[in-house]
């Protein structure tokens, strides 16, 4: 067979000059005892996480995992049973990983990426922050502290986690830690909260920066869309509310908790009425004085479409049974306690918090003196 060199050699040419051109990262490294184990490689994208690879490991515990390059900042991790790495890769750096299976998620060393070692610290005070979270609750099921103390330490201690972690975020808005230290969770909770005033500066600080350096993407999409809306309920006053996964018609987030009978009470079914939303726990120390007080406007105003729908964080239940006994309003009670969705849905950090709905189920306020809170009834109502 007679071949054709001279058509062959520009082939030959396009193919190696193809094969120069992509452009890949490489992750890397050694996990020592983690024989016969499976270690996954995994792409963390703004709505799912996906396995891209796995490899299993031999006696030598050594892996290696090529994908295409980004032009933008992207997230993964290494998964190695229920322990996690997390990584940033943005070119076509090649990031080394060396790690114990038996201290995976917090004893591993990471090399070749800086953006990866500043996120390891990020993830590291986020485990130090669980784990006081985690010693509170305890103590607070353990009834050694009451929800008033247990509120409070929970408050210094993520005041203490966000004093860390700022810097990654104000130093360099455009990195890729500075994204990741925002949309860190513990517990469930993300610390940083783009309709907390206080946060909001942290949030629009990356968002110009990503929108600006990456435009298009989706994560600059994600972070302009939240900032805006953060934004957009800050002029109408309605920034407390904090998650909008559940947010229905006039930013309403629906609640559905049982009365001290058993029966399920929805707050949307106090529409029509000027309702004071109250998140309390009968077992604190300001309880007593605090309900006088609600008392004085419930009885100055429940004759015109008034009603109070509070909800009770207590652990004991016999005891806020007791109380919301004796209480002419409507008392409802989360068994979550202080880890109650409903109380994170609305953003509630401290122990009472109120807030203000008006006829038609919109957030009006929030907290404010009896005084205020009478003067803003009567204009509603």
């Amino acid at each position: 067979m007679r071949i054709n060199y001279i058509l062959l050699f520009p082939l030959l040419c396009g193919m190696l000059a193809s094969c120069a051109d992509r452009k890949e990262f490489t992750i890397e490294g050694k996990i020592s005892d983690a024989k016969d184990k499976t270690v996954y490689f995994e792409k963390a994208g703004v709505s799912r996480t996906v396995v891209l690879d796995s490899a299993k490991l031999k006696g030598n515990g050594t892996f290696k995992f090529e994908q295409p390059a980004a032009t933008t900042p992207e997230y993964f991790r290494l998964r190695l049973d229920n322990q996690y790495i997390n990584l940033s890769v943005d070119s076509t750096e090649t990031v080394r990983v060396d790690a114990n299976a038996g201290e995976f998620a917090t004893g591993y060393s990471v090399t070749g990426s800086a953006e990866s070692e500043k996120i390891k610290t990020v993830t590291l005070e986020a485990m130090n922050l669980r784990r006081r979270l985690v010693e509170l609750d305890k103590q607070y099921a353990a009834r050694k502290i009451n929800a008033q103390t247990f509120s409070e330490e929970v408050n210094a201690a993520v005041a203490a986690y966000k004093k860390k972690v700022t810097p990654f975020i104000f130093e360099n808005p455009r990195a890729a830690v500075a994204y990741y230290t925002l949309f860190q969770r513990v517990n469930g909770l993300l610390i940083f909260d783009p309709y907390l005033k206080g946060d909001y500066p942290a949030y629009g600080a990356v968002a110009t920066s990503w929108d600006t350096f990456y435009k298009g993407s989706e994560r600059a999409a994600q972070l302009y869309d939240i900032t805006l809306n953060a934004l957009r309920l800050q002029k109408q006053g309605n920034a407390p509310v904090a998650d909008f996964s559940n947010v229905q018609e006039q930013n309403q987030i629906e609640i559905v908790l049982p009365d001290i009978k058993g029966k399920q009470i929805r707050l949307s079914d106090m529409k029509g009425k000027v309702v004071l939303l109250d998140f309390t726990a009968y077992q604190a120390e300001y309880s007593g004085p605090y309900n006088i007080a609600l008392a004085k406007i419930y009885d100055k105003f429940k004759q015109k479409d008034f009603v109070i729908y509070q909800v009770s964080l207590d652990n004991d239940e016999h005891f806020w049974k007791t109380t919301a006994s004796n209480l002419p309003w409507i008392t409802v009670r989360d068994k979550e306690g202080v880890y109650s969705k409903y109380a994170r849905s609305y953003n509630v950090t401290s122990l009472p918090t109120s807030y203000l709905l008006d006829r038609d189920g919109a957030i009006v306020s929030r907290g404010g003196s009896v005084q205020e809170l009478e003067s803003k009834i009567t204009k509603l109502l």
